[in-house]
């Protein structure tokens, strides 16, 4: 597997069970067992066209044994007895809230969580944060062009102790001191200046795009 996204994701799965949401192709799934990661994944979807992709995967390495699919909405249709570790990745920050949000077994402080979104991070970061859920470990990556940051989540049952502002909120626990987290920040602070000074050129947006503009600056300090 060369994907640099999946492989982050990987790197962040503590091993045993994994279910692995919105699989694709399967090649996380796949990729667990293989690396000797996971015993068994569990690689559900809520389309039958990616599951039967990744049911190809798992023929052809061999591995139906230990890839099971399931077609489910989320986790609504998988078993969680065992379960260690749920991969949410390649989706909207917004739907992994939502897809978290309503599995109530996951607030099992033992169940690992790796949440890869590819839109909205500051809204699943508040969302996590109101919610008790605890961003443990957060990496940057970059593939094919683009930057995305992988959180390793853990529901705590109160707040966490750093605070929700606006350096946690759009750039989340990345550290400036990796490389691929500084392309990280990077990315973003490029992305809220591009937001803020076209703000600035609108009378009733500039109060914002202020605000942007020095949640920018924020990032690469």
């Amino acid at each position: 597997m060369t994907d640099n996204r999946l492989l982050t994701c990987a790197e962040l799965v503590t091993g045993g069970k994994a279910v692995d949401v919105g699989t694709d192709h399967g090649y996380l799934a796949v990729y667990l067992v293989e690396q000797g990661i996971c015993n068994s994944v569990v690689a559900c979807d809520v389309n039958e066209m990616p599951l039967e992709s990744a049911r190809k995967t798992a023929e052809k390495a061999g591995l139906t044994d230990k890839v099971t699919t399931i077609l489910s909405d989320g986790l609504d249709n998988v078993p969680m007895e065992g379960v260690t570790d749920v991969v949410m990745a390649g989706m909207g920050g917004e739907l992994i809230a939502r897809l978290v949000g309503k599995c109530e077994q996951l607030k099992d402080k033992k169940i690992n969580l790796v949440l890869q979104p590819m839109t909205k991070s500051e809204v699943l970061r508040k969302w996590l944060y109101e919610e008790g859920f605890e961003i443990r470990k957060e990496l940057g990556c970059e593939d094919n062009g683009f930057v995305y940051s992988v959180m390793q989540v853990q529901f705590k049952g109160s707040r966490p102790e750093y605070p929700c502002d606006d350096r946690y909120l759009y750039g989340g626990l990345v550290s400036k001191d990796d490389d691929k987290g500084m392309e990280y920040l990077k990315h973003q602070s490029k992305r809220l200046q591009v937001a803020g000074e076209g703000m600035l050129k609108s009378a009733d947006k500039q109060n914002e795009g202020e605000r942007l503009l020095g949640i920018a600056e924020l990032l690469l300090k």
